[in-house]
Order: C-alpha cells, then structure tokens, then sequence
C-alpha cells in the first residue's frame, strides 16, 4: 500500500469513528432533553400551582366581593378549586360564619354564582 492510500483509509477511519461519535452525542443530548422536559412536566406542575395559589384568581375575587356584601359576612376569603370539568367545592372562611344564617345564605350565594352544588361549597368561622 503506498502512503497516499495509507493516509486516505486513516482519515476515512476518523472520519468514521467521529461520525458515530457525534451521532451517539445527539442521540444521548435529545434523550437527556426529552427527560428534563418530561421531568418538568411531572414536577414543575406543584411551582405553577403553588404561584397561582399565592394570589386570588378573578373568579375567588369576584365570590369574595360578592359574598362580603351579605349582610352579616364581614371580611371573608375564599378559595375555589376547579377541574376541566368546572368547579370542584368552594372554601369560604368569614367573620360571620357563625350565624346558621349567613352560612346559608353564603352557600346559596356561592353555589348560584359558580354554578354548583351547594354541598361543594365549604364554610369556617374566620379566626379574631
């Protein structure tokens, strides 16, 4: 073999060896993305709920202001938990949860307002 050839079938080895090198690269790089991905999906739903959490959405806002203007409620907070389906059950924790009558009126209030049962909708006497 002369020496021209001889350089040839080396560079073509490298060449070769490089290639599936780069290629066993990719393969693992588009793995280890498509796990973070798939991680983040998994975990990263519990940091996008707990930051929508920390603040009322427009429906928990709207119930609230809704529901402070009975007579009888006070100050109240509340929080609405919801599915694809619609609204899964209702908290409500008010200054005037302990009158039988403004629970009622509150759980018939938040019920129509949400479109729910009345039974979802869950109410506490609010702490001093």
């Amino acid at each position: 073999m002369n020496k021209r050839t001889e350089t040839a079938v080396k560079a073509e080895e490298k060449r070769r060896f490089f290639n599936g090198k780069i290629k066993d690269f990719l393969l693992l790089a588009g793995l280890a993305l498509a796990l973070m991905i798939t991680a983040l999906r998994i975990f990263g739903d519990d940091g996008e709920k707990a930051s929508v959490s920390a603040q009322a959405t427009e429906t928990e806002t709207k119930v609230m202001r809704l529901i402070e203007e009975i007579d009888g409620v006070g100050e109240a907070n509340v929080i609405v938990y919801e599915d694809e389906d619609g609204v899964k059950s209702v908290v409500v924790v008010c200054e005037g949860a302990n009158d039988l009558r403004v629970v009622m009126d509150v759980r018939e209030a938040v019920a129509a307002a949400l479109g729910t049962e009345q039974k979802a909708v869950k109410i506490y006497l609010k702490k001093e």
